[in-house]
């Protein structure tokens, strides 16, 4: 919460400050026009995001998302490089002043036109994990956080599954944020997974109760996808366990509350043989240490996109300690992935989109 209102202190602060900076370099004659335009943009933004509009079977809806966020980026990198250029516009006499302001323009532009390359393309990252009790190896699909909807389509969703069919895993798990609009709920889209040719299984993320979430799992469950809503099954010598998406206790902070479960109380529920390893499939990284303490050897989850862009990639550290990569809690091992898409800006700066092969290794 802490961290919520300073960028919000801070977004009301560049509406001052990124107009006024820029009539000193460039010489702007009037710095209303751009006050006004500035807060329309991010005032803007965060009324799609709250309210939801990003989420609705609208082409309109999608367009708006997407241009004011990545104008909502640029604007915002403006602030930081404006802050950053400040002391050298103190160095009047040596400094031309409209270079520098232009020099600043386009340096973010550069920044958001990079940013949004990066996140057109995903990487493949391999882990491999060690489990006792493992009778053979098991090969693992990781891939939560598509957001299938306004950024992501038909041509995206086929070049995952293109890697799916390279790397031939065992299982394939969708853990959570598969949906992020109401668009993306086409038959044809949803067809794409039926051609998958190994078991599929999909947790619930906070985004699947944003949109129309009974439609949603419907045709997921069409697709030939095993929905894990709080259960264990039994697999290639495992035991799968699929939360639902819920906080790790009632204690913890959750921006995204969709129920009151938790997993302090819910995992202890489900049965499981001890002798057997057990993967818990989770969609946000939270919980690790009441995983640990129910003696689970992985934990795999996503959810927080590694912070996507500067400055997340620098606050998401205080929201979730774990999150992105690999993590050990006792014989508990925790691995967070990036996620395979974009929220928000459809734009990656210092993260990468990425699909997770976790290769379970059999210890002799």
């Amino acid at each position: 919460m802490a961290i919520a209102i300073v960028a919000y202190i801070l977004l009301a602060a560049s509406v001052w400050y990124v107009p006024f900076s820029l009539k000193k370099l460039l010489g702007f004659q009037k710095v209303w026009p751009w006050h006004l335009l500035l807060a329309a943009v991010l005032g803007g933004y965060m009324l799609v995001l709250f309210k939801g509009i990003y989420a609705l079977d609208s082409v309109l809806a999608a367009i708006v998302y997407n241009v004011l966020g990545v104008l909502f980026v640029f604007f915002i990198y403006l602030f930081f490089l404006l802050i950053a250029a400040y002391p050298l516009t103190l160095l009047s006499k040596r400094i031309a002043k409209r270079p520098l302001g232009i020099g600043v323009i386009a340096a973010c532009g550069l920044l958001v036109i990079f940013g949004f390359i990066n996140a057109q393309f995903f990487t493949v990252t391999h882990y491999d994990v060690p489990l006792n009790g493992l009778a053979q190896p098991v090969k693992i699909a990781h891939i939560p956080d598509i957001h299938l909807g306004s950024q992501r389509g038909e041509s995206y969703l086929k070049k995952i599954l293109s890697v799916i069919d390279e790397e031939k895993p065992d299982i394939v798990l969708y853990n959570g944020d598969l949906i992020e609009s109401n668009i993306a709920l086409k038959r044809e889209l949803f067809a794409l997974f039926s051609n998958v040719q190994t078991e599929q299984y999909f947790t619930t993320g906070n985004h699947e109760y944003y949109v129309d979430t009974d439609r949603t799992l419907q045709f997921i469950a069409d697709a030939g996808i095993r929905i894990l809503r709080s259960e264990m099954i039994e697999t290639h010598g495992i035991q799968l366990i699929g939360m639902e998406y819920m906080n790790a206790d009632r204690e913890t902070y959750d921006a995204h509350v969709v129920n009151t479960l938790t997993i302090q109380e819910e995992l202890p529920r489900i049965t499981r043989n001890g002798d057997v390893p057990s993967i818990l499939i989770h969609h946000s990284p939270v919980g690790m240490r009441y995983a640990a303490e129910g003696n689970i050897d992985v934990m795999l989850s996503g959810h927080t996109h590694g912070g996507q862009f500067f400055p997340g990639t620098a606050l998401i550290k205080f929201r979730f300690p774990m999150y992105s990569g690999r993590y050990e809690i006792d014989r508990t091992t925790l691995i967070v992935s990036q996620g395979a898409g974009t929220f928000g800006p459809w734009i990656r700066l210092g993260t990468q989109n990425e699909v997770q092969i976790v290769n379970l290794i059999p210890v002799k």
